[in-house]
């Protein structure tokens, strides 16, 4: 091709002047290890015992479960080669066969197997072993392994429900056998047996199962990275309480051989920190020092200042995404100062939640009536919110007997031959303006109707302790929500049920949800129990949030439902 040289000129001019009006920004850390901000520290790093999203996101980043959730929300196959072949059997029962990755191992390069699996059932069980995700495998009666090949395994499930799949595969990860039980203590322990109530219960005493249940709930196998091994593509490096998390990825990780072909195990950085920072402030010093490639839980008035802000924006994406979470107050209804439902729907009442959202929230949020979410159909549209009214919250605390018998400002009444104040006390999470400025507001109307507030800040591991062991009165809770609305998790009577409600009517529909398949019948059950659960005033419900995100624009990273908005594994150096 014949250029003259005025057009080279030209052309190199224009080059030149296009490279000037770039602006290139230079960014303070380049390599693949990503640091990611986490607002709350770990109770712990055991993938069967934390209790917190706080713990579990790191863990899950060595471990795999069996099936995993996609990005269309749909269970797909994760440690397994396939779709299991389901076979119904007698007396509403279902098996489920799978087989394990041929490529899946553990750190020490032994296979991993249909025993890991059984093993991990077994802990779960375990009468002696805390574990929270009990509930959900407690359908499991059976797992069959193909004495030919230990990576076929079957698990039976009864009764049949329409959570069997996903209770089977996805509400637990697979951890080593060999690793974690070395004397082989639960090795002989029948698991027919862990997996009937009765007999279960009969183990408690027997030597081998209450030696592993020590061994297994002790400080080094809750955050000892010698023990915290899974199958995942990273390691747990180190763990130091009330500043960092350090995951390392594997070398030689089975699963980048077959990545191609299975993209769900695709884990691009080579590092991945989990920096403690509590205070809101302290983070947006982060971001501006570039300490941090990704933080969720932005306060909304940061995340707009932040976007504002040009030497920010030129650094970090802003992402908004809407969360499968709901936030509440809690109420201990066994507490006989909140034991009548009239007493709870007035504390609703004192609360502006519209006020909450647009002041503290800047909107970013929107009300909910249930524990189900948003978006889903089988959220019951029919609940409306309960509205701010001081009114209406001094006579339904009237109603229930309460008045203000000595004209000191605080409501009473006589319970169990004593008089009574309505005194009660409010634990939110420390390190967070927005719930302080909450519980302000909350102590300030309940002034204003006789009710004593009294709010106390706690960091975040000693929250969720109070309010699982049932020690509070009122507490700022939030909870992650599943595609799929399981009530019996939180809401029978005998399950992880914080706040005390339900009875025999309430069990009994939780019951039959399940074994309903008729989606339009199940669907009017969902809505009758969301009615009774709102009725109640168990968990003062109050709103589902837009989170608020940052993430570093060296990474190629999108947002996604599930918390906690972003998913540090994807994060891929452009």
């Amino acid at each position: 091709m014949n250029i003259s040289k005025t057009v080279l000129f030209s052309l190199v001019v224009v080059l030149c002047t296009a490279s000037f009006c770039v602006k290139t920004v230079d960014y303070k850390r380049t390599g693949n290890a990503v640091v990611v901000r986490m607002e709350s520290d770990a109770d712990r790093l055991n993938t069967i015992l934390t209790q917190t999203n706080y713990g579990r996101i790191p863990s899950d980043l060595a471990h795999l479960n069996l099936m995993t959730y996609n990005d269309s929300l749909e269970l797909v196959p994760y440690l397994v080669k396939a779709q299991p072949i389901i076979k119904d059997l007698p007396n509403n029962a279902v098996s489920y066969t799978f087989e394990i990755l041929d490529e899946a191992v553990w750190d020490d390069g032994k296979p991993v197997t249909g025993k890991d699996y059984l093993f991990t059932l077994k802990t779960i069980l375990n009468p002696k072993v805390e574990a929270v995700i009990g509930p959900f495998v407690e359908e499991i009666k059976d797992v069959q392994i193909d004495p030919k090949n230990p990576k076929r395994f079957t698990v039976v499930m009864s009764p049949k429900t329409i959570y069997s799949l996903e209770y089977a595969t996805n509400s637990f990860s697979v951890i080593p056998e060999h690793i974690l039980d070395p004397k082989g203590l639960m090795k002989d322990i029948p698991f027919n047996e862990l997996s009937n109530p009765a007999k279960a219960e009969a183990l408690s005493s027997n030597p081998k199962v209450v030696e592993f249940a020590e061994l297994f709930s002790s400080q080094p196998y809750s955050n000892d990275p010698k023990y915290l091994v899974g199958c995942g593509p990273y390691r747990i490096e180190s763990w130091t309480p009330g500043e960092k998390i350090v995951l390392k990825k594997k070398k030689d990780w089975w699963g980048d051989k077959i990545v191609k072909t299975h993209p769900l195990l695709t884990a691009y950085p080579d590092e991945i920190t989990f920096k403690l920072i509590v205070d809101p402030a302290a983070t947006t010093a982060a971001l501006k020092n570039e300490e941090i490639d990704a933080t969720n839980r932005l306060t909304p008035e940061d995340f707009l200042d932040l976007q504002r802000n040009e030497a920010v924006s030129e650094r970090y994406n802003f992402l908004s995404p809407t969360t499968m979470t709901y936030f509440c107050i809690a109420t201990n209804m066994r507490n006989p100062k909140l034991a009548d439902k009239r007493v709870r729907k007035a504390i609703a009442h004192i609360l502006d939640v519209d006020e909450l959202i647009n002041e503290l929230y800047l909107g970013f949020g929107e009300r909910v009536c249930s524990p189900v979410p948003l978006n889903s159909p089988d959220y019951n549209k029919n609940l409306k919110p309960i509205p701010f009214d001081l009114n209406k919250a001094r006579a339904l605390l009237a109603e229930a007997g309460w008045k203000d018998s000595n004209k000191n400002g605080i409501v009473d009444k006589v319970i169990d031959g004593k008089v009574t104040e309505l005194s009660l006390s409010y634990f939110y999470a420390s390190g967070r303006e927005t719930a302080q400025q909450m519980a302000l507001l909350f102590q300030d109307n309940g002034k204003k109707v006789g009710i004593d507030i009294i709010p106390k800040a706690l960091p975040g591991p000693e929250l969720i302790g109070n309010w699982s062991s049932h020690n509070f009165e009122l507490l700022s809770a939030g909870r992650s929500l599943a595609p799929i609305w399981s009530p019996e998790q939180n809401w029978r009577t005998d399950s992880d049920n914080r706040s005390g409600f339900g009875n025999a009517e309430t069990d009994a529909l939780i019951d039959q949800i399940p074994v309903t398949f008729d989606a339009k019948k199940r669907r009017a059950m969902y809505h009758r129990l969301q009615e009774m659960i709102f009725e109640e005033q168990a968990e003062i419900f109050l709103f589902t949030l837009k989170e608020c995100i940052a993430i570093h624009k060296r990474f190629e990273a999108e947002a996604i439902e599930s918390t906690p908005g972003y998913a540090p594994a994807d994060f891929k150096l452009k």
